[in-house]
């Protein structure tokens, strides 16, 4: 479980930009349903944040401010 978060963090992290739940998919090879599980535990430990682009939802790593 830990190897496939990591490894969602190193594709949201050289992708550049956010993208979609279906490109981390095919990136990563995880199936969709088991992403979600892990993009919410990852974004409930601070490590990335869900956005909208238009309507689409897209996920990208957090990026702390210098004040945190």
């Amino acid at each position: 479980m830990r190897l496939r978060r990591e490894e969602i963090l190193k594709v949201l992290r050289d992708a550049g930009t956010p993208i979609t739940l279906d490109e981390l998919a095919q990136r990563t090879g995880i199936d969709i349903v088991r992403l979600r599980v892990d993009l919410y535990q990852l974004t409930r430990e601070g490590k990335v944040e869900r956005r909208l682009r238009g309507n689409v939802p897209v996920w990208t790593v957090k990026v702390s401010s210098p004040m945190e």
